[in-house]
């Protein structure tokens, strides 16, 4: 698992809005450069939130990366969000 890449994946997805405008037009070709696996790409290409977290993506980056995709913060997004995750254990987040 290559976290850090992913990680930054979500980072400058979250922050920098012409980063977020080049992945969206075309993720894959966008994150071809980073150190990912395979599902790890297909993950992020998909804004799959279940599968990201499950691959070890950190929880703030992974939150930050979700209110983008979802345009932004309001009640429903974090009800869809917290159910989106049920179930799943939380690992080792430590940098």
């Amino acid at each position: 698992m290559t976290r850090y890449a992913i990680d930054k994946v979500l980072w400058m997805y979250g922050r920098d809005p012409a980063y977020r405008s080049h992945f969206d037009a075309d993720a894959l070709s966008h994150i071809a450069g980073e150190e990912l696996t395979e599902e790890e790409r297909s993950a992020l290409a998909g804004k799959d939130i279940r599968a990201i977290f499950s691959l070890g993506a950190h929880p703030f980056l992974l939150y930050s990366f979700a209110i983008q995709v979802n345009g932004g913060w309001s009640f429903q997004f974090m009800l869809d969000y917290v159910e989106r995750l049920k179930g799943l254990e939380l690992g080792d987040i430590e940098t």
